[in-house]
């Protein structure tokens, strides 16, 4: 078959995927080739789709039919290396699969103390797209959770949970609420553990000036019915929802309907009804309310006119977690709805701590303006061949736990070396966080496949793309 390919044209490889080729080697019988994944590889023609008979070196015979099913332990370890492919640590194994961020993890650890111990804390993450921003939001979750913090957590889109739309932000976090001693999610654990407190209701008045309390006329409603239906429907109303029929039913006598604006200026009454949250938490004996919250770009998308809602939702909220521990945001900076007043939060019991990322951008939220430096954690590619090398040698781990094989001398050496290329690719700007990720991975595939692959030419080929 004569070559008709030249460089510059994409190829697909059945093992590799798609690339381009960058060389022609052996008057064309060998290519170069980059491919998407991010690895170059010299391989002989033959073996991409369409230029002749594919001669690869199986990785082991085909074994005979199978029909038991997979041990559990094989299974969970494939499916950890399937997430592990796109850059995602499964959150069961967050700690584990963690890359550095010691410092990170001691801020988070302190701002989580001085939560419950001082009534709040704010952290702020900012970094570029792929260094682990939301890696930092489930590990700060999994460290809330073990501290006995109830954590609510969402992730930004301009669909659903826009970044200027508070009610939709406040609705997405209590629908997910999640609890240290239980796999439920949403409010109705919270509102039962609440209203089992002793005296509840007069330990949720000396926490805050307001009269018709939302929470408090929400969870009198509750107690006060027997009605299941109604009982969900105020549940919901205490999430964001709308009004229903079923609502009027059950609304306290002579205590006036308090509303949860969906429009106008409700950064403040968001910011008030996180807070009166992490005072329930405290009432039914937990350290407080972590609320976690991903922006994944959602701000920088927004059009002019709707970023100053979007400032007001998040400056609300970091002023109802720091109060007066902090001097840039004040009371008067945030504006009221035009229908009714609110405190900037609740004035005792409360414990919440307040984390958000920040993608690098010019049209990001103003954190400066916000926040002093030690509340800002700020994600750069500086992790270490060692930090790396130890990551890899829990994914080299869980590879051969997955596919059944022992490690040998060539996976350690890739291991001990491979983290100096990928640690330099970090350093040149080659590589993410997510990019290690990804290549770790792709590389103990390489040797499982392949075993006759020489380790001296796949690391030349990852030193070469690294520099």
């Amino acid at each position: 078959m004569v070559n008709s390919k030249r460089i510059g044209d994409t190829v697909e490889h059945p093992q590799f995927g798609r690339g381009v080729i960058v060389a022609l080697y052996r008057n064309g019988s060998e290519w170069l080739v980059r491919f998407d994944g991010g690895l170059r590889f010299r391989r002989p023609r033959q073996e991409f789709v369409g230029q002749g008979e594919v001669r690869l070196t199986p990785a082991a015979p085909l074994p005979a039919l199978d029909t038991q099913p997979m041990p559990p332990d094989q299974y969970g370890a494939r499916q950890l290396l399937e997430a592990l492919r796109v850059g995602v640590a499964p959150a069961q194994h967050i700690k584990a699969l963690t890359i550095g961020l010691e410092s990170e993890r001691a801020s988070l650890a302190s701002g989580l103390a001085a939560a419950h111990s001082e009534g709040g804390a704010v952290r702020a993450v900012i970094g570029e797209y792929g260094f682990g921003k939301t890696h930092l939001v489930e590990l700060a979750a999994r460290e809330a959770l073990e501290r006995n913090f109830l954590t609510a957590v969402t992730s930004l889109d301009l669909g659903e949970t826009p970044a200027h739309r508070g009610v939709a932000i406040y609705s997405s976090l209590l629908h997910g609420l999640r609890y240290p001693d239980s796999d439920e999610r949403g409010i109705e654990p919270l509102v039962e553990k609440a209203l089992a407190a002793p005296r509840w209701r007069e330990q949720l008045w000396t926490a805050t000036p307001l009269q018709n309390d939302p929470l408090d006329v929400g969870l009198y409603a509750i107690q006060s019915t027997s009605s299941s239906r109604q009982r969900k429907a105020w549940r919901e109303w205490l999430m964001g929802g709308r009004r229903t029929p079923a609502l009027a039913k059950a609304a306290p006598r002579g205590v006036k309907f308090p509303s949860i604006y969906t429009v106008g200026h409700n950064g403040r009454q968001m910011a008030y009804l996180l807070s009166g949250v992490s005072v329930l938490a405290r009432l039914a004996g937990y350290s407080g309310l972590s609320v976690l919250i991903d922006e994944a770009e959602s701000y920088s998308l927004l059009a002019p006119y709707q970023r100053p809602r979007a400032d007001e939702f998040f400056s609300a909220v970091i002023y109802a977690a720091l109060q007066e521990r902090q001097t840039r945001i004040t009371p008067a900076m945030l504006p009221q709805h035009r229908w009714r007043d609110y405190p900037p939060a609740y004035e005792d019991r409360q414990s919440l701590f307040f984390l958000f990322t920040v993608t690098r951008s010019e049209n990001r939220l103003p954190l400066e303006s916000w926040l002093d430096d030690g509340h800002v954690l700020t994600l750069e590619p500086h992790h270490s061949a060692q930090e790396i090398g130890q990551f890899m040698q829990t994914v080299m781990g869980y590879h051969s736990q997955a596919y059944g094989y022992a490690v040998d001398e060539r996976q350690r050496q890739v291991r001990r070396a491979a983290a100096e290329h990928l640690a330099l690719g970090m350093r040149n700007g080659r590589l993410s966080i997510r990019g290690v990720v990804r290549l770790t991975v792709e590389l103990f595939d390489l040797l499982y496949l392949y075993p006759d692959y020489e380790v001296t030419a796949l690391l030349d080929e990852l030193r070469q793309q690294m520099r």
